[in-house]
């Protein structure tokens, strides 16, 4: 018994000085110095998750421009233009498409990433129907009008009680008859 109780207060004797030791040493060995002033780093860059959705504006082959309704509170009620890199998957109704196929018009939700005011977009999803640009009004194009005479002419006018009417039954047959077919 008094071995044990020898061990266990040697064990726990060595346990508590040797990191007190240790400790001592590496504070004494930590102080650094002043940092020169051609050292100092730049400030470094932070990534940003954001979300966007709102309305496609304009599309090109590797970004998109947005005209947010919602999502992060740095996009919010913006038109933000985000780089969509070649490796992004881009769907359009479910479909996978090129970027470029994103036409003014088209509802979208965006997933990315902000390095400074940089949007980069991780996912694309778009949905709806492309916006037409709607039509100029025809402008309506008038013959010259003749002006109606005022006085009676005497020509005779032909009125449709007077003109030979033709009834369905007096045209001729389109339809090819067979030789046994014989019409009374």
């Amino acid at each position: 018994m008094r071995m044990r109780r020898l061990a266990v207060a040697v064990t726990l004797a060595a346990a508590v000085t040797v990191p007190v030791a240790t400790t001592g040493v590496v504070a004494y060995a930590a102080k650094p110095g002043p940092a020169p002033a051609a050292a100092k780093k730049a400030p470094k860059k932070v990534k940003v998750a954001f979300a966007a959705s709102g309305r496609v504006t304009a599309s090109t082959a590797g970004s998109v421009t947005v005209a947010v309704k919602g999502g992060t509170k740095d996009v919010k009620g913006r038109t933000v233009t985000i780089g969509v890199p070649s490796g992004v998957r881009v769907s359009l109704n479910g479909k996978r498409v090129a970027v470029t196929a994103l036409a003014a018009g088209y509802q979208v939700t965006i997933v990315g990433t902000r390095v400074d005011a940089v949007y980069t977009a991780a996912r694309v999803e778009a949905t709806g129907k492309a916006s037409k640009p709607k039509p100029a009004p025809a402008t309506p194009t008038t013959a010259p009008v003749t002006p109606a005479p005022s006085a009676p002419s005497a020509s005779p006018s032909v009125t449709p009680s007077d003109a030979p009417s033709v009834t369905p039954s007096d045209a001729p047959s389109a339809e090819p008859s067979e030789p046994g077919d014989v019409e009374s």
